[in-house]
């Protein structure tokens, strides 16, 4: 869901932020939290950078969400597991149901946290949208621990480091980033029928990522796709941590594949 995508949305959401900025500030345990920080660089970063907040399963908001802030800005578990409370209990004071307040909170905590590290960066870690280019995103991967290539395409595959294999598509006219996983079938006669039923369970287990079955001339192909728009720019941590976690969810979905119906890259 976005976060701000009406003008009384934004105002809903302002107001929530707003009473969690402020209460956070008035205590002395927390208020280091938003150091240097004022309200309207959190709004504005929201608006920019929501698309890179990856959906996640249901069960991660659930539990205690974990800090994304790089290492040194991170903050005592007990203080951040206090701020979490503030700000479920600051949302839900803002209009919000009770069944939207974890998802929403733990956007808003991912965002705040690249709030905080743009703040403490020396160097800049956000491309313009001009900027962004299949090679610059190769390049990217390839400076953080994963081994990734630059196909005949243009698209940029990614392989050791991530948890399963995707590729990465830049489209310059709609400035958008494009994930894509596929999982290729044992034969190309391998039943679609077959794939169907098993891409059917997959989506009745894995509820935050669409997964379907398309034709190719080797047969049925699992599939899945997510989208981004950098139409406000790029920030590099969460471009990072999106590639990581949609692969996360690939990888999950192919180990669902106990009948080997399709060919494991990672087995």
């Amino acid at each position: 869901m976005k976060l701000m995508d009406s003008p009384e949305a934004k105002d809903k959401l302002v107001h929530g932020i707003t009473m969690f900025y402020d209460n956070v500030m008035e205590q002395k345990d927390l208020r280091h939290f938003f150091f240097g920080m004022k309200i309207e660089t959190l709004v504005k970063d929201i608006q920019l950078y929501q698309d890179f907040v990856m959906p996640k399963p249901d069960r991660y908001y659930r539990e205690p969400m974990s800090q994304t802030a790089p290492s040194a800005l991170q903050i005592k578990v007990p203080q951040f597991d206090e701020l979490q409370i503030v700000l479920q209990n600051n949302i839900r004071a803002a209009g919000y149901l009770k069944s939207q307040v974890p998802m929403i909170a733990a956007k808003l905590l991912e965002l705040f946290e690249e709030s905080r590290a743009q703040l403490a960066d020396e160097n800049i870690k956000v491309w313009k949208p001009h900027e962004v280019t299949s090679q610059l995103v190769c390049d990217l991967y390839n400076a953080s621990r994963t081994d990734a290539r630059l196909e005949k395409n243009g698209d940029v595959y990614g392989s050791r480091g991530f948890m399963y294999p995707f590729w990465t598509r830049v489209s310059t006219d709609t400035k958008t980033l494009v994930f894509i996983g596929q999982g290729f079938p044992v034969g190309i006669e391998t039943p679609k029928e077959r794939v169907e039923a098993f891409c059917k369970q997959v989506n009745e287990k894995i509820t935050h990522q669409l997964f379907q079955v398309r034709e190719s001339p080797k047969g049925p192909v699992l599939f899945a796709r997510h989208t981004i728009s950098y139409a406000s720019g790029v920030p590099t941590r969460m471009l990072m941590r999106a590639a990581k976690q949609f692969a996360t969810t690939f990888e999950a979905a192919m180990n669902m594949d106990t009948d080997k119906l399709l060919v494991n890259l990672i087995r």
